[in-house]
């Protein structure tokens, strides 16, 4: 991993440096200087390829010998807690210096292709199946919460609908809400607010190899985010993969990039439509391979090949 600009550290030193324009030049060209050493002594192509998925590396790409560069937008830069205010700028420097744009989901694409002449490939998200879906034991700490558990799986967000999440618990059934991985500043007093009423179970992080095994555990999954925020709309969670792949019925805000499959994939906005999405999915017997093959086409594997292609095409191009 190339050491580069990064914003909203927990180094308060560091974010005064960067929060100055010559600051940042001079982040921007130690991080250059670190960047061009270590391919050197890596030995590889003296033009190579480059794919890029941060525009903070802006600085560290400027003056690189390249063959063709693409950018990954794998997430809005704009959509994080603490983005700054000179965080476009980054932006346009990082399109100036790119030959196409994968883009993580159609909203994206489609936003992209208004926004830049470049070529947008829409890739999407995706997961490992066979790693999802190999059958683990039920974790210690999940064996003695009440069922149903209607679980929720990664970082505790401000993207995160408290009020759907509330209405979840009240409709629990007799069962447990729970919130599995790490906790966020700009979240963790409402987690505990939520936790207190009851009925709810915040098991924090979980590294990879666990994951399965937590979601399995689960009987339905969803991502409860607020429906209208603009950059709600345009993520394509890879969690929505993660718990198909592990055999789970989802309920998940609307994404353009996944056709609705009731009971095993349902689109809800409200508390009112969580609540009976998630009642649909629990009263149908779930059928895990059903579910599981609605993951199939997005496993990594396949997504990297159409990666592949695609630069090799664009290589074939400028050849």
């Amino acid at each position: 991993t190339v050491p580069f600009l990064k914003p909203s550290t927990q180094q308060p030193l560091y974010n005064l440096v960067a929060a100055t324009g010559p600051g940042r030049a001079m982040i921007e060209r130690a991080a250059r200087v670190h960047l061009e050493r270590m391919l050197a002594r890596l030995g590889g192509s003296p033009d190579p390829v480059i794919l890029v998925s941060n525009i903070y590396a802006a600085g560290a790409l400027a003056g690189l010998r390249r063959r063709l560069a693409v950018y990954d937008f794998n997430d809005s830069p704009f959509q994080f807690a603490g983005s700054p205010r000179w965080a476009p700028g980054y932006w346009t420097r990082t399109l100036a210096q790119v030959d196409a744009i994968f883009a993580v989901s159609e909203h994206y694409r489609r936003q992209l292709a208004s926004e830049t002449r470049l070529p947008v490939i829409k890739l999407g998200n995706g997961v490992e199946v066979d790693h999802f879906a190999t059958a683990r034991p039920v974790p210690d700490d999940m064996k003695d919460l009440p069922r149903p558990r209607i679980g929720y799986f990664g970082l505790l967000s401000h993207f995160l609908d408290f009020e759907v999440l509330e209405a979840l618990r009240r409709a629990r059934g007799g069962g447990t809400l729970v919130l599995a991985g790490p906790g966020s500043p700009a979240t963790d007093s409402k987690v505990r607010e939520l936790a207190a009423r009851g009925g709810v179970a915040v098991l924090g992080p979980r590294p990879y190899e666990q994951a399965p095994a937590c979601l399995q555990a689960f009987d339905v999954g969803v991502i409860p985010f607020r429906a209208h925020d603009p950059f709600v709309q345009g993520i394509n969670p890879n969690k929505v993969y993660q718990y198909l792949a592990s055999g789970l019925p989802v309920v998940t805000t609307p994404l353009l990039d996944l056709p609705f499959a009731v009971p095993m994939l349902q689109y809800a906005v409200d508390g009112a439509g969580f609540v009976a999405a998630v009642g649909r999915a629990l009263e149908s017997a779930p059928d895990r391979e059903a579910c599981r093959a609605l993951a199939r086409p997005y496993d990594w594997g396949e997504l990297a090949r159409r990666m592949v292609t695609e630069i090799e095409s664009r290589l074939g191009a400028v050849a």
